[in-house]
């Protein structure tokens, strides 16, 4: 194993030893909030093995109570550089052969440094008229109304960053990146991500994150 620097819980260890007892693995990553040092007690065990296989296959299970997601990756991913593998990025390395995973990973930090390609202006003229449509219609008060609330907010924080031309990087780390640098966004965002939010208060994190609505003028993209 070559990740010295992370907690090597005995969950683990276990996993790595199973992961690799009969040679079908032979490159472990272990990403997410255990990669990055912010894991609580309910996180999973995000973990990429790379082995000789013709598909993808994955492990959910729970064991004493922590939660599994063990991705069983072909090692021909290794090769690739596609913004979906941009998950794995920052990844801990727990076992590799050769330079494979650090090669890997190096073609991941590039990919994100380039930022993801730009919308279209009539994307971006989409993505805006669609959540303030979606503003008027949470207002029905009934399912299909709530429904239709809890897919805005989600959405909200996506378009946020691929409205400015930047990766969206999971909840945790967009959250974590409005708070450090757009405070007035994040705070906007927290309170409408509420249970009992209101209305107007969604309304004005849409403002904060699509602009002002269609028919007030202004930029779409403040």
């Amino acid at each position: 194993m070559t990740a010295p620097n992370i907690h090597w819980t005995p969950l683990l260890r276990t996993l790595c030893e199973e992961l690799t007892r009969d040679g079908s693995n032979h490159t472990l990553l272990l990403y997410g909030s255990r990669a990055a040092g912010t894991a609580d007690k309910d996180s999973d065990y995000d973990i990429a093995a790379f082995g000789a296989r013709d598909s993808t296959g994955r492990d959910t299970r729970i064991i004493d109570g922590a939660f599994l997601d063990v991705f069983l990756y072909p090692e021909s991913t290794l090769v690739q550089r596609g913004p979906e593998w941009l998950k794995l990025r920052g990844s801990v390395v727990l076992l590799q052969r050769g330079q494979e995973a650090d090669r890997f990973l190096q073609g991941l930090d590039s990919v994100f440094t380039q930022g993801p390609p730009p919308l279209l202006a009539d994307e971006i003229s989409a993505r805006t008229t669609w959540a303030w449509k979606m503003a008027v219609r949470m207002e029905r008060g009934d399912a299909e109304g709530h429904y239709r609330r809890a897919w805005l907010l989600t959405a909200l924080l996506e378009d946020y960053f691929a409205l400015r031309k930047q990766w969206f990087e999971g909840p945790k780390k967009a959250l974590q990146w409005l708070q450090a640098h757009d405070p007035e966004t994040a705070q906007a965002l927290q309170t409408a991500l509420r249970p009992d939010a209101s209305h107007a208060s969604i309304r004005q994190a849409v403002a904060r994150v699509a602009g002002p609505a269609p028919n007030a003028g202004g930029d779409p993209c403040p």
